[in-house]
């Protein structure tokens, strides 16, 4: 799937040894994240180390690689492929199929506990999509949350869809999320996110979105004053092991990784909503303007039209069981 060369960033990696430790020693399970030791996938590494601790004492060692130390999400990707690393936490599912990209659709989701009942049920379409990923060569230990996603302005209150006419907005390079923005009226540009604090500040765009968590650990509240609480996307991430590792372990090995893997999912997933709900006080006590009273369903008709322009990539049967699961 992937040809381009791994970089020495991941190759180096290989010093540490790539094959799996023999019966009597500790089998490794070297974990790769992006992001500081602060984030939420840091602690959701330490927390199923823990756990798997508990549950199998001594029979796998757990090590996290986090700050993008062994290089970005497509290379872990390739090093899980290649055996140099056994594991991920990553939101590059998209990436890994295009069937997956159900999971990045914008308003898709109704609330928090519909992405419960997609990713986190063992429903029927969750073992559609763990099936996916494993066609592909990854076993998903856990699909974890970063946050709905909100739109921050400076005196633009979104309340409906129609607010975002004409509205210049910093949207990532997502293309159902450029459809839905450019079918909501606004002119979406996909900047890189290193270049938005500065692009807000000088007014190349004069709106974003992200999860309260990147707007308040990128500040974004220094150049916007206002918070609208659209909830139009979420996209998931993944702790995911390459399907090598998965069948080189025994059954009780495995049950203990996945009862691990289950329990420290949840804490991830609680905690990253009890953060993002707090960093919205918190914003609201820097200044910002917080506007709570959105008509989602205002967002429906863009929101659907992109689903559609995806519809033969992803599948007209798993859009709509994603988008009906729960349902009675």
């Amino acid at each position: 799937m992937f040809k381009k060369p791994l970089t020495l960033a991941v190759a180096a990696v290989i010093t540490l040894g790539t094959q799996y430790a023999t019966a009597q020693d500790a089998i490794k399970l070297r974990v790769a994240h992006s992001m500081p030791t602060s984030h939420s996938y840091q602690s959701w590494i330490e927390d199923f180390s823990v756990e798997l601790e508990r549950l199998a004492p001594g029979k796998i060692e757990v090590e996290a690689f986090p700050n993008a130390q062994l290089g970005n999400e497509t290379e872990y990707l390739e090093g899980m492929q290649f055996g140099v690393i056994e594991g991920a936490v990553v939101g590059r599912h998209g990436q890994i199929d295009q069937r997956l990209e159900v999971l990045n659709l914008p308003m898709i989701y109704r609330d928090a506990n519909h992405l419960d009942e997609v990713l986190r049920s063992d429903s029927e379409v969750q073992q559609t999509l763990d099936d996916i990923m494993y066609e592909n060569g990854y076993k998903v230990l856990g699909w974890g949350e970063l946050g709905f996603r909100d739109i921050t302005t400076s005196g633009v209150p979104i309340r409906k869809a129609q607010d975002l006419e004409g509205l210049d907005i910093r949207v990532p390079n997502v293309e159902p999320w450029l459809i839905a923005f450019r079918e909501w009226g606004a002119n979406p540009t996909p900047l890189d996110f290193s270049e938005l604090y500065s692009a807000l500040q000088q007014g190349v765009v004069n709106a974003q979105e992200n999860p309260p968590e990147v707007i308040v650990n990128s500040r974004f509240d220094e150049v916007q004053d206002t918070l609208s609480l659209t909830e139009h996307a979420s996209i998931p991430s993944e702790f995911i092991v390459s399907a090598r590792f998965w069948e080189s372990l025994d059954a009780d090995l495995q049950e203990a990784v996945m009862e691990a893997a289950t329990i420290s999912r949840d804490t991830q997933v609680e905690a990253t909503r009890e953060a993002n709900k707090a960093l919205v006080d918190e914003l609201s006590d820097r200044g910002m303007t917080i506007v709570s009273d959105v008509d989602r369903d205002s967002f429906r008709a863009g929101a659907e039209a992109s689903w559609a322009a995806y519809e033969d990539r992803i599948g007209a049967d798993l859009i709509e069981a994603v988008r009906t699961a729960g349902q009675d």
